[in-house]
């Protein structure tokens, strides 16, 4: 069970519109599709699937697809913008809601995707291990796994301590419906050294300017860095195809890149 006991993407229905609304790139996805057809994966997993920007485009280019999520709000966007899609692309697509954080994932997979920032959704170094740990045992031997996250080496950054200060947070914005949210965190607590970092969030729900709903909810996170995966890929013996810095303007990964993306091989 994660330290995090409330899944900000699953306390009101309108969290997954928002989501999409904001989580419009495309580079990633691109990018990991053409890496699992230059290296013949058939059969991928997402875990932290969401709402399917990179599930979805996956199933599109004839592979099939198993997503993991714990938001019931995610999923239910999925499922609908599943249901508009052609059924041999449909037929491509499997999902489990279930916590990744003590789920037993489903295995004999060619890739297991880790993409999409997802590392920074755990509060600590050992979820992030449990993880990938769980992703090793989902992936078949001579299989791939690829991760992707922002890269946050050594030290919290400055940005991260400024402490008992409200700013706007996900989820902001407004939705088709008129239901218009505003999302805030108040970083309460900073640990620089061991980068671990902890808020307090609250949204608020309008409907014709009025606030109809509010809700209140504690976050811990570990944003992790570069050297952090290395030591946990020695750990489970995974060779390193490569390291890039970022899927956006692709390069060679490199010391103080601001991302750190990985393509590993059991």
């Amino acid at each position: 069970m994660s330290i995090n006991k409330v899944n900000p993407y699953n306390i009101e229905p309108h969290t997954a519109e928002i989501y999409d609304n904001i989580e419009t790139q495309t580079h990633d996805v691109e990018f990991i599709i053409n890496l699992l057809k230059k290296y013949g994966c058939k059969n991928v997993l997402e875990p932290f699937c969401g709402t399917g920007r990179i599930l979805i485009p996956i199933a599109k280019n004839n592979f099939k697809v198993t997503g993991i999520d714990n938001s019931e709000m995610m999923i239910n966007r999925l499922d609908s913008k599943i249901e508009d899609i052609p059924v041999e692309i449909r037929n491509n697509i499997k999902i489990i809601k279930g916590d990744v954080t003590n789920l037993d994932w489903p295995s004999n997979y060619d890739a297991v995707i880790l993409g999409g920032n997802c590392f920074f959704e755990l509060a600590s170094l050992e979820e992030q291990e449990s993880v990938l740990y769980k992703a090793y045992g989902a992936v078949n031997n001579n299989g791939y796994i690829f991760i992707d996250n922002d890269n946050i080496e050594n030290r919290l950054p400055d940005s991260w301590c400024k402490l008992n200060v409200e700013n706007k947070s996900y989820p902001t914005g407004k939705c088709q419906d008129g239901t218009e949210l505003k999302g805030f965190s108040i970083p309460v607590f900073a640990d620089k050294k061991n980068k671990i970092w902890k808020a307090k969030r609250r949204l608020e729900v309008y409907k014709d300017n009025k606030i109809v709903n509010q809700y209140e909810w504690e976050i811990q996170k570990h944003p992790i860095g570069y050297s952090e995966i290395i030591k946990m890929l020695k750990k489970l013996e995974l060779k390193i195809v490569n390291i890039w810095a970022g899927t956006k303007n692709i390069q060679e990964y490199y010391e103080g890149a601001t991302r750190a993306t990985f393509w590993v091989q059991k």
